[in-house]
């Protein structure tokens, strides 16, 4: 009977160590779940992305990606209430104008690291390098795309109204742009030479664009702190400054329909796409959805308008990209999906889908059209540093402000045009705020 009574007991241990055995076995087939938010989505970027990350998928079985793409207008807010309640999040999107905010909240993973042995980051542009780190040398980021404005304009009105660009260079001015966004302009046939973007940081249009041509390079502190002048004051004490918003009302009043006070930058593109304005202003991201909405030949795009005086015009450095939150539990996984990303092949694709500039020198090896067609004008403006000064990129701590003056900025600009405040109140209002910002947190020690 003990002989039994033994044999039953060590049967009974195998099998639980069997069984142990048996749920180890299940537990390393397991895949590891990441959460990955999408901030720009839209419906052709985020199926090129869900396709990008099927191939990742496919050749990392160990690994399963969920994407979630929020609404374009509440993506910012979700994105922000997950990282403040520590959602599970492994993975998200990070602009440029928030990533000192999230950094300065400690929202972000320090990827440092992990790019020591980043083999990809050679042929970074030079540009991508220069504003890859944070001035004590961490890394938050991988480099997604980069964003530059150029005009984008309807080809078909200029022939039908006989209009022509002066050639890129000294006569192609911001008055030259507003006097062919003038002649196109005729309400009664319900045509509008401007889409104007009343909202959704819409000092970064004009307003900052025209401050910064006719304040001219040389007249700024430095080219990593481009919102402050060689004396230290914010550049919305200047003339210049007063330019840039009298540039927006004018091609309110003249040449933009009178509800684009409120529009974003959705609404720009609809409006340009469906005909009710000849020319706008705005980054490389829309060149996808013109394509897919717009008949080939019936748009094209030019370089940006220079400062009649300095003959100048700032363009941005640096890059929107991919990041980790800084409590995600599954860092090793979630940085082979950002790897996987910030290759040169992958990122030529994802660019060429989504239209943003490769962060890559050898973007025009995987696609051929970085380097022609509507992309040209990039070309154009990156060669000829004569008039297309390059600065900013660099994650200063007061630039976190960046956010919140986008939103206040949106009001005051809305109140200029409709009448409603005085241009030199506003100016003083927010050369107050960036002078104290940067009072507080200190300046670019790089």
């Amino acid at each position: 009977m003990k002989k039994l009574l033994a044999l039953c007991l060590t049967l009974a241990l195998i099998a639980g160590m069997m069984g142990a055995m048996a749920g180890s076995a299940v537990a390393d087939g397991e895949k590891v779940h990441l959460v990955f938010a999408e901030r720009y989505g839209s419906t052709t970027r985020t199926a090129a992305l869900r396709a990008l990350l099927d191939e990742f998928e496919a050749e990392n079985p160990d690994i399963e990606i969920e994407l979630i793409s929020p609404p374009l207008e509440s993506s910012q807010q979700k994105i922000t209430q997950m990282l403040m309640a520590k959602n599970q999040l492994d993975l998200l999107e990070v602009t440029s104008w928030e990533r000192a905010q999230y950094i300065e909240n400690g929202w972000l993973y320090n990827l440092k690291d992990f790019f020591t042995d980043y083999a990809e980051q050679e042929t970074f542009t030079d540009s991508v390098k220069s504003s890859l780190a944070t001035t004590d040398g961490s890394i938050y980021c991988m480099p997604l795309g980069c964003y530059e404005r150029m005009i984008y304009y309807r080809v078909d009105w200029m022939k039908e109204l006989g209009l022509e660009f002066p050639e890129p260079g000294e006569e192609w001015t911001f008055d030259a742009l507003y006097d062919i966004a003038k002649a196109m302009t005729d309400p009664e046939k319900g045509r509008y030479g401007w889409a104007l973007r009343g909202g959704g940081n819409s000092y970064q249009q004009f307003v900052q664009q025209v401050a910064l041509a006719a304040l001219g390079f040389d007249n700024l502190l430095s080219e990593y702190e481009p919102l402050f002048t060689k004396e230290g004051t914010s550049i919305y004490r200047t003339e210049a400054a007063k330019k840039g918003i009298e540039f927006q009302l004018k091609f309110y009043k003249d040449c933009s329909p009178a509800d684009s006070v409120a529009w974003l930058f959705s609404d720009q593109v609809n409006a340009f796409s469906s005909g009710i304005c000849g020319m706008l202003m705005q980054d490389c991201d829309c060149i996808g959805s013109f394509v897919d909405s717009m008949e080939e030949g019936t748009w094209a795009t030019y370089p940006m308008p220079i400062d009649a005086v300095t003959k100048e015009a700032t363009i941005g450095r640096g890059f929107d990209g991919w990041g980790m939150p800084s409590y995600t539990e599954h860092p090793e996984e979630a940085w082979r999906v950002l790897a996987f990303l910030g290759s040169a092949e992958i990122n030529a694709r994802f660019c060429k889908e989504y239209g943003v500039i490769p962060v890559h020198t050898t973007a025009a090896e995987y696609e051929e059209s970085f380097s022609t067609g509507y992309y040209a004008p990039y070309i154009y403006m990156f060669s000829h540093p004569e008039y297309y000064k390059s600065s900013g990129g660099v994650d200063l701590p007061y630039t976190s402000y960046s956010s919140e003056f986008g939103k206040s900025s949106d009001v005051d600009l809305q109140n200029i045009l409709l009448g409603n405040a005085d241009i030199d109140e506003v100016l003083e209002k927010w050369a107050e705020g960036w002078e104290e910002q940067r009072e507080e947190y200190g300046g670019y020690e790089g």
